[in-house]
């Protein structure tokens, strides 16, 4: 029984098995939409994409991977913050990604790989039991999936769902083999966790690891809206959320963003892109002040998420002197789920399904 750790999240899938770690998109493109590919190869290239037909849509070919041509693409895109579990979209995502894991192992293609799945929802989603329900059922069972032509096979025994903001937590407790860290201030300490996602902006804070239900909120400000907003600055030509994503995830090492709509022409977006990273920054730092009310108990403020890499650090550190980054906060969500899976030994727990 192998174990596999999922992030499912609005704008990216994060993904672990002891063979890999990797980051993909949260939406995927009909084959028919995207156009005969490869025409013009010369030579063998390293493909990014790969084509991807589920036995739960078998009539239609999607294409996903992480160098994924989303320009003038209609996406089938999975975010949305009401019944998000249910829909087509969502339960196609969870067997690309099951089956993506499950390829990096000879026993999916030659048989059915036997799983053991470790996931997470927002805090505020973990307490509504139909929403547990709901993942759980979408991701219990087989799953089948061909990729590139051939089929990979994949049975979920077990599905353990975790509060998302708990796998940072476990990240920082727990290292790579299992064995907790002697020394972290977390288990005893008063401590927040703020995960900036895709869509959602969770803010949790927990009391020797019990959950404050008094000083945590979830908000709709995750990163697409300050995509959104960058877009809607944007007025010289058309140019969609997920193009404005790139752009940003692409330049922000250097800070300078630039986008080319037609292949001719250069347009600076810096000027745009840094003015509402820097207001989006203050309106998280914002909610983080107005929802811990009394900050003076707390030992540290993680900021982690797929998000938390677009806030402006500076801006953060000057008015929340506590609050640390997150190393690699991005992938620590799934780090922390993995990690749990191997603390609790779950591949070695019976066919009954904890959440």
């Amino acid at each position: 029984m192998k174990l596999f750790a999922l992030d499912l999240g609005n704008r990216q899938v994060k993904l672990r098995s002891e063979k890999s770690l990797k980051i993909l998109p949260s939406y995927f493109v009909d084959a028919e939409e995207y156009g005969k590919r490869d025409v013009l190869v010369l030579k063998s290239t390293d493909k990014k994409t790969s084509d991807y037909v589920s036995q739960r849509d078998s009539d239609f070919t999607y294409v996903w991977g992480e160098g994924l041509n989303i320009s003038g693409k209609h996406l089938m895109d999975t975010i949305r913050f009401d019944n998000r579990y249910n829909s087509l979209e969502f339960k196609l995502l969870a067997d690309f990604a099951l089956t993506e894991l499950a390829r990096d192992f000879k026993e999916s293609s030659d048989g059915i790989l036997d799983v053991v799945v470790v996931t997470g929802v927002p805090t505020d989603d973990y307490e509504k039991d139909d929403v547990v329900a709901n993942l759980t059922q979408s991701l219990k069972g087989v799953h089948s999936t061909e990729i590139n032509g051939k089929t990979h096979v994949v049975r979920v025994h077990d599905v353990y769902v975790l509060m998302q903001p708990t796998g940072t937590a476990i990240n920082e407790m727990v290292d790579d083999q299992g064995e907790v860290i002697d020394g972290t201030d977390i288990e005893d300490g008063y401590i927040g966790i703020v995960d900036c996602g895709g869509g959602t902006l969770i803010i949790d804070a927990f009391d020797e690891m019990n959950l404050d239900t008094k000083n945590r909120v979830q908000l709709k400000d995750g990163a697409y809206s300050l995509y959104t907003a960058i877009r809607n600055r944007v007025t010289s030509h058309p140019i969609s959320e997920h193009e404005v994503e790139r752009i940003v995830r692409n330049g922000n090492e250097t800070e300078v963003y630039t986008w080319s709509p037609n292949g001719r022409e250069t347009i600076d977006l810096t000027d745009i892109v840094m003015k509402e990273r820097k207001r989006y920054t203050r309106k998280v730092v914002q909610s983080i002040k107005t929802n811990y009310k009394d900050m003076g108990r707390m030992k540290t403020i993680f900021i982690t998420g797929g998000g938390a890499n677009l806030l402006i650090r500076d801006e953060v550190e000057m008015t929340l002197p506590i609050a640390r980054f997150v190393k690699n906060s991005e992938t620590a969500n799934v780090n922390g789920f993995y990690k749990y899976g191997l603390v609790n030994e779950v591949t070695n727990v019976g066919d009954e399904t904890t959440n």
